[in-house]
């Protein structure tokens, strides 16, 4: 006999406070966006991005600094610091970070 329990498993809830910071800005992460946990801010940066097929140039040397406070003031180096942290234009998940939400237990 076969008995089938579906369990539900949550990365987090809304209520928990995640301790990490974004590894682009340095903000609070909201989950994991692109391949890695990002804030929502550079979700949205990366998503728009992408999405509408940007290139940005930098007015410096492509060396800015990108926290929170300084983020929007340089998009190119902001875009580069997201690829070199890992944030991959493909949706597919990175090896050893499939998340499973729901199961099925065989009993």
């Amino acid at each position: 006999v076969l008995k089938y329990a579906s369990v539900s498993v949550m990365d987090f809830t809304a209520d928990e406070q995640l301790e990490e910071l974004c590894p682009v800005c340095g903000d609070k992460v909201s989950g994991y966006h692109y391949g890695l946990l990002t804030c929502e801010s550079c979700k949205g940066f990366f998503k728009r991005t992408v999405q509408n097929n940007k290139r940005y140039t930098c007015t410096q040397n492509q060396d800015c600094g990108i926290d929170k406070t300084q983020r929007k003031r340089c998009p190119f180096c902001r875009f580069q610091k997201c690829l070199s942290v890992g944030m991959r234009l493909e949706g597919e998940p990175e090896k050893g970070k499939h998340f499973i939400r729901y199961f099925i237990i065989m009993i």
